[in-house]
Parts: structure tokens; sequence; C-alpha cells
């Protein structure tokens, strides 16, 4: 049976790609699209991990117009009603909620008009991609209030500002994989030539474990040409303190996306 592993996964394991073999945060090019930007994770009442999934779902349905953004979601809904996991009602649900949340988006114009009942309900349809990654669903115990709201509104305000700064995504979502498909992933966005890993992070400097990250994307997705398109620069925004961290491909050593690949 063939095990496989999500390069986000794989990337927090270090000793596999270890620091002296690759490049260092301090080779990334550091830029702050705002002063005094950080928000802080203190007194949200869901878990940053829940609040970066909601931040990343809605501005692919929203900013993006992607109508296939919560397809996982149904997709794992599906499974676990295939499977008599799931009833028939909570299926009824998801797809009552998600049609709820298409009305209530259809001619919203600006992100600062993005009703809190939408980011409601994209909490529950959000648990369901969870489980898709994770193997089980668990309904949210609890849902984001009004400041949390206001986080999560604000920082998706901040992804679009950043894409009409660096660019519009010319993909949404890729593929990356090694050849016996026990490492995988699904990357963010390309803007162009530019490979884009979106964070909500609490952390607020390069982390080695996106470092690790972009590389295996570049290299299990591009170098290897799985994907067609030119890559010449790799990059994190991280949407919680509106930072750009980047490299150009032109100075990272050949040695290193070999290593890597």
């Amino acid at each position: 049976m063939k095990l496989t592993t999500q390069i986000s996964k794989f990337a927090q394991q270090a000793k596999f790609l270890p620091k002296v073999k690759i490049i260092g945060s301090k080779d990334f090019v550091v830029k702050s699209l705002s002063r005094d930007a950080f928000i802080t994770k203190d007194e949200e009442t869901i878990s940053p991990s829940e609040v970066g999934t909601i931040v990343d779902y809605l501005t692919r349905y929203v900013v993006l117009a992607d109508e296939h953004a919560f397809d996982v979601a149904n997709i794992k809904a599906r499974e676990d009603f295939q499977s008599h996991v799931a009833s028939i009602n909570q299926v009824k649900k998801l797809f009552a909620e998600e049609n709820k949340l298409a009305k209530m988006v259809v001619n919203l114009s600006d992100i600062e008009d993005l009703p809190d009942d939408a980011i409601i309900l994209a909490t529950d349809i959000c648990a369901w991609e969870v489980a898709y990654r994770s193997g089980k669903y668990i309904a949210p115990k609890e849902y984001p209030d009004k400041l949390t709201i206001n986080h999560i509104r604000t920082m998706i305000n901040r992804v679009e500002q950043f894409f009409e700064e660096y660019g519009w995504p010319t993909k949404d979502a890729f593929t990356a994989y090694t050849k016996n498909g026990c490492l995988v992933g699904d990357g963010d966005y390309l803007l162009s030539s530019t490979l884009v890993d979106l964070k909500v992070s609490t952390s607020q400097k390069m982390q080695m474990y996106w470092v690790r990250q972009l590389l295996l994307y570049y290299a299990l997705g591009f170098y290897n040409h799985v994907n067609d398109e030119q890559i010449d620069r790799l990059m994190i925004f991280n949407a919680r303190n509106n930072g750009v961290y980047y490299v150009d491909i032109s100075s990272i050593d050949k040695s290193v996306i070999g290593f890597v690949y």
C-alpha cells in the first residue's frame, strides 16, 4: 500500500531538507505593505487555523469568483454520506448554506461590505474542507465573534490589495508531486511568473518550513515540468502581518533545486 504525504506536512520535517543544503529565510526579500499591520489572534473566538481556512476560501469564492471553491467540502460530505458517516440532513444543510452564501455575495462590490453572516456560514462550510484534510468531520463548536469577523474581513481585503499590487492570479491552484506519488501537494496561486503561497500566520518572520514548502512546490511542480508555466520568483504573502517575502529563482544555486528534486 502506497503512503501519501502532503508537501505542507513534509516541509515541517527539517531532517529531510536540512538548512545547510538549501536556502534560508535570510535569502528572502521582506516587504511590509503597511505599518503596524499585525493582527493578533488574542481574543479571537476560533483557532488561527480556522481563521486561515475561512480567509483562504472566502478569498477564492468572493474575491476571485471561483465557483469551485467549495468543491473539496462537497466531496467530503458526499463521501461521508455514501459511507453512512454523515446523514442526508447534514449534506442538505451544507448545500443550503452554500446557496445562501452565494446569494449574499452575488452583487458584492467591496469586501468591506461582506456580511457578518457570510463569514458565519463560511465557518460551517469550511469545517467540511478541514474534514477532507483530516479525515473526520467535526462540527464547529465556536463561531467568530464581531472582533474575529472584523479580522477575517480585513485579511481578505488585504489579499485583494496584494493581488492588485502584485498581479491577479493566472491560476488559483496547481499541483506538485513526486513521480511515485508518495509526496503530493496543492499550491495556492500563480501570478504570471510568480509562485505564491498564502499564509494567515501568527508568525511575523519568514519560517524555514515555508522556505522548504516553496522549494518543494517549485521543484515538484515546475522544475520537473508537471506544470508548464515559467516560474521566476517564489513568494509568501502573510495576511496577518500584511507581509511579502520573496526570492528570485535566478538567485538560487541550481544545486539547491537539484537536491530538493
